[in-house]
């Protein structure tokens, strides 16, 4: 099938008309917050900067929609992201032309036969994000779905669940964040090299933040037995972190405290580490040293 022809089907496919109508709406919101770099004027800009984020959530948005259909989440995204990514490209030429004229002779040439290269790479790396940002949104989905989370222990022993072990994650962030928290809050240090390990802390520690509401978010998701005593909440242990975070960032803004990113990261950090603590002490009071699969064949 040639690309003119899967072109055409795409459009007409009555399955494809929300993914479609998404990527649609979102050029708007695209156009609004890219297009001040137009106008900038801060020098020679061939292409200028696009916003992702309008693209970035159609695609959460597509993907969350197309959960359970059938078509695929990534096709869907697929779609959501060339029809979105028109808006990449009136930004891009907009930019180029407008500082083309600022240019040479020899310089407009090699800007004018680039353009066509640097706006399929960017309009393919726009489809790519929101084809991953729809694959996501379907991934947790179907982590988060019952059918996922519970199963019958006659079929525990066919379905294969793999050994989570991203607890351990958990507890290397548990027993990390404090000591990284308290010289970071608790103590001022004084010395090059003491602020040197603070900041080399704080680098560390952030990404495996990261990582560690992940690994909640997978061993909390993990299969169980529907007889199980304990169904752990991913709203609590995944949103309670981000929760905190909003409202502190919120909060700090009304009332006119400086810098309010900084009082949400460290609000973050502080009630993540409080929700893996619980998460581990009750991990190890209801499946002890077992991990979902030891529950589920038990």
């Amino acid at each position: 099938m040639s690309w003119l022809a899967a072109l055409r089907e795409g459009v007409t496919d009555e399955e494809l008309r929300v993914a479609i109508l998404v990527g649609l709406a979102s050029i708007p919101f695209t156009l609004a917050l890219s297009w001040g770099s137009v106008s900038s004027g801060d020098g020679v800009v061939i292409g200028g900067s696009v916003a992702g984020t309008p693209l970035l959530l159609a695609g959460l948005l597509v993907g969350v929609h197309y959960h359970d259909r059938p078509t695929d989440g990534r096709r869907a995204g697929f779609w959501t992201g060339l029809v979105g990514s028109s808006a990449t490209g009136l930004v891009f030429i907009a930019n180029t032309v407008s500082s083309v004229g600022t240019l040479s002779s020899r310089l407009t040439v090699v800007a004018v036969a680039v353009i066509p290269v640097a706006l399929v790479l960017g309009v393919g790396f726009t489809v790519l994000v929101t084809m991953g940002s729809a694959a996501f949104a379907d991934w947790v989905r179907t982590r988060v779905d019952s059918e996922h989370r519970l199963v019958e222990t006659a079929d525990a022993g066919e379905k294969s669940v793999a050994d989570s072990r991203w607890w351990l994650v958990v507890a290397v962030y548990a027993l990390a964040a404090p000591v990284v928290l308290y010289y970071a809050l608790g103590v001022r240090p004084d010395s090059g090299l003491e602020i040197g390990l603070v900041v080399a802390g704080l680098f560390v520690l952030v990404p495996l933040s990261i990582m560690t509401l992940g690994g909640l978010f997978i061993d909390a998701t993990a299969p169980r037995n529907r007889a199980t005593d304990w169904f752990p909440s991913v709203w609590l242990y995944v949103g309670g972190p981000v929760g905190v975070a909003v409202a502190v960032y919120f909060l700090r803004v009304v009332r006119g405290v400086s810098y309010p990113p900084g009082y949400a990261s460290y609000s973050f950090l502080g009630a993540l580490w409080c929700l893996s603590v619980v998460y581990l002490v009750n991990r190890t009071r209801h499946l002890g040293g077992r991990n979902a699969v030891s529950t589920l064949r038990s």
